[in-house]
């Protein structure tokens, strides 16, 4: 794999969210919820160092001193978009490798942070990151789970909300969930900020589909993944038992 020391996960973070205010300081566990989702990026051994990007004072004062935090813009609108300023409040430049971790993903598997780096590096691509198959219980046809089909190459042909691919005569075709993790050269990150959003991320409310709409590629490594984002207040109570049991007292 290519030399690139320079791998900053960067997991932007709001206190705001409909179906669970506050989420991200939840701390049934003793402690807050961003705090677990940073201990899980930490993890992952190409990781060199992580980094929160917050409008919310609460949310940095949480994570530090065990990791760091820039203040960011309250007018981003998507996560890339606050990733991009992070990168510049950072100084990183344009070679550095940037993953993007999900906040609301305490139980992310680190080996998938590497996968997605390693993708990164190795096929050139501008974006990388990964699809899963589906668990057991998962409906590829819910609009809340986004799904993605790749090519030949292992890389990204579409990303949707709808069921894809249509399997129209039963031929077997391999559903796959997105994984929401994404990782760039922070010179990319920059250059996204620029494009002109596009009718298809418009209208599937999906960063994604910029970077595809204005003809770059997106690798698409394939592994399981098991792992939920929190959204709701019973999928936090859930990853609280969980974490309870793996961690009696």
């Amino acid at each position: 794999m290519p030399d690139a020391p320079n791998i900053v996960a960067i997991i932007p973070a709001r206190l705001g969210s409909t179906r669970f205010p506050g989420k991200m300081l939840a701390a049934d566990t003793g402690r807050p919820l961003i705090l677990h989702t940073c201990q899980a990026a930490a993890r992952a051994p190409l990781v060199t160092r992580v980094v929160v990007a917050t409008d919310t004072p609460q949310i940095a004062d949480a994570v530090r001193p065990g990791f760091d935090a820039v203040m960011t813009s309250a007018a981003h609108p998507n996560g890339t978009s606050r990733l991009a300023e992070a990168a510049d409040l950072l100084a990183l430049p344009d070679d550095a490798v940037v993953a993007n971790v999900q906040g609301d993903e305490p139980e992310i598997d680190p080996e998938l942070i590497d996968l997605a780096v390693r993708t990164l590096l190795e096929t050139g691509v501008e974006v990388a990151t990964v699809g899963s198959p589906f668990g057991p219980g998962q409906d590829p046809a819910d609009p809340n789970i986004v799904k993605v089909v790749a090519d030949c190459r292992g890389r990204a042909l579409y990303f949707s909300r709808s069921s894809i691919p249509f399997d129209r005569d039963g031929a077997g075709a391999r559903p796959l969930k997105h994984v929401g993790l994404y990782v760039y050269r922070a010179g990319f990150l920059r250059r996204y900020v620029t494009l002109p959003a596009t009718p298809l991320e418009q209208t599937e409310k999906l960063e994604q589909l910029r970077v595809l709409e204005h003809g770059h590629a997106i690798g698409v490594a394939i592994a399981e993944a098991h792992h939920v984002g929190i959204d709701t207040r019973d999928q936090y109570d859930a990853f609280v038992a969980r974490w309870r049991r793996a961690n009696p007292r």
